[in-house]
């Protein structure tokens, strides 16, 4: 059996053919029913393996997933210990601790800023960072289906495989 790219170039072949009248339109009938009972069975081949590929990789993400929560779980169970650990030296009033193999010490971390909410109105523009302007394609998108004529942009439609 020939692949998919062959049965198309077969099929293409045949309706150029029948467009140009070369041979009697039976023939072409003939070997274009063929062609498309052949492409049939390697469509459906297609879909199968499609599904299976599909159901795997659905798996995967579950999988994924299934995974994911669990590292979230183990890095919270981490945190809350670490947490636990800091809270049990500063009640001792330690700063570092020798514990077997390992030392445990309490230090600084970087100064962080800290905005005070009754003044954040009175912030110079300086300090103020502004986003990017964005273009709002749905507004576009919904005044071009309305009728409206843009410039700048236009509609276009495709067409993409669907298996049922």
């Amino acid at each position: 059996m020939a692949n998919i790219y062959e049965l198309t170039s077969d099929i293409q072949l045949l309706w150029n053919l029948m467009d140009e009248g070369s041979l009697e339109d039976e023939a072409i009938i003939d070997a274009m029913m063929n062609s498309q009972e052949e492409l049939s069975i390697k469509l459906e081949g297609y879909c199968k393996w499609i599904r299976n590929m599909e159901a795997d990789i659905k798996a995967f993400k579950d999988e994924e997933a299934r995974i994911s929560a669990r590292r979230k779980t183990m890095e919270n169970t981490v945190k809350r210990a670490k947490e636990a650990m800091q809270m049990a030296m500063e009640t001792a009033g330690e700063k570092k601790m020798p514990c077997g193999t390992f030392t445990v010490s309490l230090q600084k971390n970087p100064a962080k800023v800290v905005m005070d909410e009754q003044y954040i109105e009175n912030i110079p523009p300086r300090y103020i960072k502004y986003a990017e302007p964005e273009i709002n394609k749905a507004m576009i998108k919904e005044e071009l289906t309305n009728g409206v004529e843009l410039s700048f942009a236009h509609l276009e439609q495709d067409e993409s495989l669907r298996i049922r």
